[in-house]
């Protein structure tokens, strides 16, 4: 995952989008794009961005679910390391 700055305020600003959007916090655009997308009848909009995402990088948006799993997990494995 690149954690560079520019890279950090792109995804909070993302994530910040699909919390307006959605109600949803801490996941990005491109993973609920991605989740719609596996659904057996997937809304028009997810389709249309999907591709869009999908033709800028391939396969983007299961990328994009696969880092915010990782990032939800390191997020759990620093909450549990703190624990008392």
């Amino acid at each position: 995952m690149n954690n560079s700055f520019v890279m950090v305020v792109l995804r909070g600003i993302d994530i910040l989008a699909a919390t307006w959007i959605w109600r949803d916090y801490d996941i990005t655009i491109s993973s609920l794009t991605g989740l719609e997308l596996r659904k057996p009848a997937p809304r028009k909009w997810a389709v249309v961005l999907g591709w869009v995402l999908n033709h800028i990088q391939k396969n983007h948006c299961e990328l994009a679910i696969a880092s915010d799993r990782l990032r939800a997990l390191t997020t759990m494995q620093m909450l549990e390391s703190k624990s008392v």
